[in-house]
């Protein structure tokens, strides 16, 4: 039976990740402090990596597989969820690679056309959702560290194919809008950041890039709904802080961010500014809490195009004890600038941004060294700043796994999603169904997890 224990090269770089490198000091996990995953015992190395592989492999129902709110049809399929996890760790560089991907296959069912609620083409029941990424930590000073990652995140909904203390979880900066349809995000993102210790202050500098693209839109959407946009933002952020305590930092952190979008009259520069919290570890915890202000402005100064909003949000992580683990993050922020609404009437009318929050818990539990479980459960929300428009995501799922020999596993998951919008009133008035606008979904899938 496999232990559930990291090494502390690993870990750290997954450690980091999940924080979005706000860690100044101490990168290793303290021990005592064990974080569910692979046990090093029991890794594959190769050339100085140790490296985890799995697979899961067995079927799934799904009773709303082209995500309507009527008409629903349901179907058995196939789901498969290759992953791979990677770490080397030699004192002086640390690096965490990871590739992941969930994919939901319904044999002999193809792309749909959907006219309600409103005109949907190319409405396909697959289902594929992965993240590829890596983190590397160059420490050449025991008071200077540098850090960088790159990560690719392809989900629909709140939850991708990775969430919660077992996987890596970068960050998203300017965060993806939430859409009361079908709607898959991809988002690419890269960033560098120099830490400097002094005494019992530190300084960051971070910079990054990060495209968004969003798949399955409707028929004209950009026209009539005011959907977000693909779009690329560049960002830079000075954090500066102090150790309050051996275990309890401050810290104040601006950011410029600027935004380019498909339609560059959307194009905008903000900036945000937050202070906070945080700890490496009190009482078996570490995480930060921050808040603040932001804003974002259009660049072509169209009446009413500035968007100013309070920032907030967190990153927590519980170890109670070696065998649970609690994960929970929230965050409000600008997100993605919608698209000119058709119905608005005049530019001035045009967002600039929409405001984004969302929120999500998971809980893992190593109930005995044969039977795992966890639960999680996330609401998400995008308001559009230049209509009354606000779309919704409530998500939740349980699942349980029992390694019956060696590393072979049972698995079986439920999830539910639940989306809605109060924009039936505008597809009405421009001739298209007045039926909600959302949909509810149940998949329950079970199968077989091979870990090297």
């Amino acid at each position: 039976m496999k232990s559930n224990l990291l090494p502390n090269g690993v870990a750290a770089g997954i450690a980091l990740i999940i924080s979005g490198g706000s860690v100044a000091r101490g990168e290793e996990i303290p021990a005592g402090v064990t974080a569910m995953g692979p046990s090093p015992e029991e890794g594959l190395a190769i050339d100085g990596w140790i490296v985890y592989p799995s697979l899961f492999i067995g079927s799934v129902f799904n009773d709303n597989i082209y995500s309507t709110a009527t008409d629903r049809r349901s179907a058995v399929g196939v789901r498969v969820r290759p992953s791979v996890q990677a770490g080397l760790d030699n004192g002086l560089h640390k690096t965490t690679a990871y590739v992941s991907a969930d994919a939901q296959f319904y044999p002999g069912l193809g792309s749909q056309f959907r006219l309600s609620p409103t005109p949907t083409t190319d409405v396909d029941p697959t289902n594929v959702a992965g993240r590829a990424g890596i983190n590397h930590i160059w420490s050449p000073f025991n008071d200077l560290n540098v850090y960088l990652s790159a990560d690719y995140t392809r989900q629909s909904g709140l939850f991708g194919s990775n969430f919660g203390a077992t996987a890596p979880n970068v960050t998203v900066p300017t965060g993806y809008t939430v859409s009361a349809s079908q709607q898959f995000s991809n988002q690419i993102t890269g960033s560098l950041a120099v830490e400097k210790k002094i005494a019992d202050w530190f300084v960051r500098a971070t910079t990054g890039v990060q495209y968004v693209s969003y798949d399955s839109r409707p028929i004209a959407s950009l026209a009539a709904s005011g959907d977000a946009q693909n779009g690329l933002s560049y960002r830079a952020s000075l954090r500066g802080g102090l150790w309050l305590s051996p275990m309890f930092y401050g810290f104040v952190e601006p950011t410029l961010d600027l935004r380019r979008y498909e339609s560059s009259i959307s194009d905008t520069n903000g900036y945000r500014i937050v202070g906070g919290f945080g700890s490496e570890l009190i009482s078996l915890f570490r995480g930060e809490v921050y808040g603040g202000y932001q804003s974002q402005s259009s660049l072509q100064n169209f009446s009413g195009g500035e968007v100013a909003k309070p920032a907030f949000g967190a990153r927590l992580h519980y170890y109670p004890t070696p065998y649970l683990t609690l994960t929970a993050t929230v965050d409000q922020m600008l997100a993605a600038a919608a698209a000119p609404t058709a119905l608005a009437g005049s530019l001035g009318q045009w967002s600039p941004a929409t405001l984004n929050t969302q929120s999500k818990l998971q809980i893992d539990y190593a109930i005995s060294p044969f039977w795992t479980a966890y639960a999680r459960g996330g609401y998400g929300e995008t308001r559009w700043t230049n209509s009354p428009r606000a779309d919704t995501i409530w998500a939740a799922g349980v699942g349980v796994s029992y390694t019956f020999w060696r590393n072979i596993a049972i698995s079986l998951d439920y999830q539910l999603q639940k989306t809605s919008s109060n924009v039936s009133g505008v597809f009405g008035a421009i001739g298209y169904s007045t039926a909600s606008w959302g949909f509810a979904q149940n998949v329950v899938s079970a199968g077989v997890t091979y870990r090297y």
